[in-house]
């Protein structure tokens, strides 16, 4: 018979998990860093297969497939409107939207007399990596999430209105994908 060791058992850090400490780092978005006020951790999951039998029961095992959420980043906006348009900008690059110049500008390539010449850009300007740091109670930094190859899927809308009765400062979301998300602690 197993024998409890409640010593051992009993947590060694009883303090909750705090929403309100966190810091987010979108290496290609810098402008977004100090007016992000939400971010969601991604959930993951894990596919399953379906194990016949010859009885009514069905089995599963572990699939071949991990497929992770998108990473969802809520800021305010600032007047000047400077850190939505960084990510507007992204992504109308990525598009392209404009132009197929914009394109070509942000993964530096050159233009041939057929088109683009893939080769002579750098292909990993698309993405950017970015860290959620989760901080302690204290505010030290706990965990990080990395994020790698991260870039966006949707910026949100911002609502403008007159009706009011206080003041409540634009937010947006954004919509990140990415292609690998890592856990490290500091201890």
């Amino acid at each position: 018979m197993a024998e409890a060791n409640w010593q051992s058992d009993q947590p060694t850090n009883l303090n909750y998990l705090s929403p309100v400490n966190f810091d987010l780092l979108i290496n290609k978005l810098p402008k977004t860093r100090y007016t992000c006020v939400g971010a969601t951790l991604p959930g993951i999951s894990f596919t399953e297969a379906v194990h016949t039998t010859p009885l009514a029961i069905q089995s599963y095992l572990p699939g071949d497939r991990i497929e992770f959420d998108p990473l969802v980043v809520r800021f305010i906006v600032d007047e000047d409107m400077k850190n939505y348009q960084e990510i507007f900008n992204w992504i109308m690059q990525l598009g392209p939207g404009h132009d197929t110049d914009d394109f070509q500008t942000l993964v530096g390539s050159t233009k041939t007399t057929t088109g683009f010449d893939n080769r002579s850009g750098d292909m990993k300007e698309m993405y950017s990596d970015s860290t959620l740091v989760i901080n302690t109670s204290s505010n030290n930094p706990n965990m990080y999430f990395s994020f790698e190859d991260c870039f966006p899927t949707s910026l949100g809308a911002i609502e403008f209105a007159t009706d009011a009765s206080e003041v409540e400062y634009s937010v947006c979301d954004l919509t990140l994908r990415y292609t690998l998300f890592k856990v490290r602690t500091t201890s």
